[in-house]
């Protein structure tokens, strides 16, 4: 992290460094590859974004780029690390004065993926955890709908979101009616810088049912460090056929409290001839959440209840205009929070020619 540019310049000016940042992690990286024997081509994914945050009238500008590099190796391997880059900007007096603030950067995984057979991925390196929905699936800025996570979104995921070892994965059984995927994973701790993980060992189950789009699954972890405990989950996704509504619920629970979640989206594409119409989606979210033994990590410390309203707007697949509005109530302070902003979505190939 480096030193703050303290003037009414300065969000301005990181937003534009941590653009820069990402672009020439792009060059160096795409500069040192060569073709593989297989013929498959490495590619810069990612995404990145500009949210403006007001959250009980206080601002704060929230610019991110996360650039993810997949390199193959063969038809079996595969490298894959996704690297995070986020200014975080708030007002000095909190809502009057210059932004003040700083760029964080993260290492959200490094991992070797490994295709044993058809029924099991082997994972090693650094991870995210495969802990219910949020984690894994929906973090990702140009993923999800709403930009603000659930208050359970640190349960199973502390203490980086990231485990240091080994993971394996796939599909145990799969037919035209349903498929079943498991995943087992074992965390070691480590406080090296970048590479910064917990000591866990869980695993995550869900039946997915392809006609109806449906699936249900549970996650369950052990705390192996400091004071031992146990995380659950419980969770169900559904995007039926025609692709516009996307429902998802999880509740979960741990040792600090628990809480649970509910999320749907509908996009109006089939609501509407207009293609201006089409292209909007409407979010809503309800979620609570209780804590025990007095909170903390990652949890509130009192009852929390929170409602969410979302209104995106795709200007093409790949980009996006955002905004939502959130009423959250406790009993101490009921807040308004306010989100808007833009995401972008981008997969750029190392190079061109490779075999086919």
């Amino acid at each position: 992290m480096q030193p703050l540019i303290q003037c009414r310049w300065a969000p301005y000016v990181h937003t534009l460094l941590v653009w820069a940042l990402a672009c020439t992690r792009l060059l160096s990286q795409a500069s040192t590859g060569l073709e593989n024997q297989a013929g498959h081509v490495p590619i810069i994914s990612g995404g990145a974004g500009y949210i403006h945050n007001v959250t009980g009238g206080g601002p704060t500008l929230e610019p991110q780029v996360d650039p993810a590099l997949l390199v193959p190796f063969g038809r079996h391997v595969l490298l894959e690390s996704r690297t995070d880059f986020t200014g975080f900007f708030q007002r000095e007096n909190f809502t009057s004065g210059p932004f003040k603030g700083k760029v964080f950067t993260d290492v959200e995984y490094a991992q070797l993926d490994w295709l044993a057979d058809t029924h099991a991925i082997v994972v090693g390196g650094k991870y995210l955890l495969p802990f219910g929905l949020y984690n894994e699936r929906l973090e990702p800025i140009w993923i999800r709908n709403l930009q603000d996570p659930p208050f359970t979104a640190s349960v199973g995921t502390r203490t980086s979101g990231s485990g240091m070892g080994l993971m394996v994965r796939g599909v145990a059984a799969q037919t035209a009616e349903m498929s079943l995927q498991y995943t087992a994973y074992y965390s070691a701790h480590s406080d090296v810088e970048q590479l910064s993980s917990a000591r866990v060992a869980g695993g995550d189950a869900s039946v997915f049912f392809p006609r109806s789009r449906f699936e249900i699954g549970g996650s369950a972890q052990r705390f192996l460090q400091d004071r031992h405990t146990n995380n659950s989950a419980a969770y169900l996704s559904w995007q039926p056929l025609d692709g516009s509504l996307d429902t998802k619920a999880e509740f979960d629970y741990s040792y600090f409290g628990h809480g649970y979640w509910l999320e749907a989206a509908y996009m109006l594409d089939h609501a509407s001839s207009r293609p201006l119409i089409q292209r909007a989606q409407f979010v809503g979210r309800i979620q609570q959440v209780f804590p025990s033994h007095g909170g903390g990590n990652g949890l509130p410390h009192v009852d929390n209840t929170r409602f969410d309203f979302g209104l995106n707007y795709y200007l093409r697949d790949n980009l996006r205009l955002i905004s939502s509005y959130g009423r959250n109530f406790n009993d101490q302070l009921n807040l308004n929070v306010w989100n808007l902003g833009v995401t972008y979505r981008f997969t750029i190939p190392l190079w061109y020619g490779g075999k086919k």
